[in-house]
């Protein structure tokens, strides 16, 4: 009897928690570190890459770059130089490695 229990805990866990991971996760919103991701991603090149043909499209120095890059990686901060780029490329949802792993571009169960 107490095995049932158990089970039931369990199933009821699940369906709980997918519920709640649905109804409060940010589904839509894609931040700009994400599609600053996804860009390097289907360019098949890095995210120093980006910053580095951003930077050049604005002619800042190299020096200039690695910091703002440095700043990237320990803060998130993503430069106006570089969301330009990433406005001025479309972006295609179905090249990035998110969709490659799941063809909805989530979990299957969110």
């Amino acid at each position: 009897m107490s095995t049932f229990i158990f089970i039931a805990i369990a199933i009821i866990y699940a369906v709980l928690k997918i519920y709640f991971e649905k109804r409060f996760a940010p589904q839509d919103a894609v931040s700009e570190e994400r599609r600053l991701a996804d860009l390097a991603f289907a360019c098949g090149c890095s995210e120093f890459e980006l910053f580095e043909l951003s930077g050049g499209n604005w002619n800042f120095s190299r020096q200039k770059i690695e910091q703002d890059f440095k700043r990237y990686v320990k803060n998130g901060h993503v430069p106006a130089y570089v969301r330009d780029t990433l406005r001025r490329h479309p972006h295609k949802g179905d090249r990035t490695y998110q969709m490659l792993i799941f063809s909805g571009g989530r979990p299957p169960y969110l």
